[in-house]
């Protein structure tokens, strides 16, 4: 009985010694890939949009023709501790994905820096040939745990489904190994990292394909230019309305401001 209780105390001894020493990395960067399927996107735009205009619709259905399946793209998000930046990779596309970019759901020029301690993000954002800064809270995202899990990049993975914005249904794949809260753009709130996203209705889907850990610390400066100062998210879209998207109707401002805000 006495040997018996002595190895238990070993046994828990060892766990508790593990539990200590894990590691759990806090900076990093995590490559991903993004595949947009551009032709079920057109289908849906062109079949329910009614009052497209004569040079929209010719405009899509040139993309139906000479269009690429999906437009793939890569991302980072660099991390530190309790602070990330997502940011698109400058790639040479071919002439028929630079013109189905136009009509990627969620803007590719975009960068944005959050500070989870703080509870506020920056997001740079193209205007024209010059940048403009939002600055904002963090929007929450309303999560619901499954049951599902798989491994992405080499780090197990659970599923959560969630809302956007009260209307986008989204569904995550997050890890624990790794501690920051975040994910890619405003895609966050689950306790460990987003490493894989899919947006049915943008017909959207984003994997990690690679994480590398690191020590560099991560920068809120998005920008070179000194004279691109943080605003709020109402002067923002106030500048974008009077000036960049003046000439498009209520309803399609809209939709360009959510490629943009989300």
């Amino acid at each position: 009985m006495k040997k018996l209780i002595i190895l238990f105390l070993i046994l828990i001894s060892a766990q508790l010694t593990f539990a200590q020493y894990t590691y759990f990395p806090t900076s990093g960067t995590i490559t991903y890939e993004r595949k947009f399927h551009l032709q079920n996107y057109l289908k849906r735009k062109i079949s329910t949009k009614a009052d497209v205009s004569f040079w929209d619709k010719a405009n899509l259905e040139h993309l139906q023709k000479s269009g690429p399946h999906e437009v793939v793209t890569h991302h980072v998000l660099k991390f530190y501790d309790m602070e990330t930046v997502f940011e698109t990779l400058k790639e040479d596309y071919p002439p028929n994905y630079r013109n189905a970019m136009w009509f990627l759901p969620i803007h590719a020029e975009t960068k944005t820096y959050v500070n989870y301690q703080k509870g506020t993000f920056l997001k740079l954002l193209p205007f024209g040939d010059d940048e403009l800064l939002l600055a904002d809270t963090i929007p929450k995202v309303k999560w619901k745990y499954t049951d599902e899990y798989r491994n992405i990049a080499g780090y197990d993975c659970r599923r959560a489904n969630g809302l956007i914005q009260d209307s986008i249904y989204v569904v995550a794949f997050f890890t624990n190994q790794l501690e920051v809260p975040g994910g890619p753009e405003l895609i966050q709130g689950l306790p460990g990292t987003i490493l894989g996203v899919s947006i049915p209705s943008k017909n959207i889907n984003m994997f990690a394909t690679k994480v590398e850990l690191s020590n560099d610390i991560v920068s809120s400066t998005l920008t070179k230019k000194k004279k691109v100062v943080p605003e709020s998210r109402e002067a923002v879209i106030k500048k974008l309305k009077s000036s960049v998207y003046d000439y498009l109707d209520d309803k399609t401002f809209q939709e360009e401001l959510s490629k943009i805000l989300f």
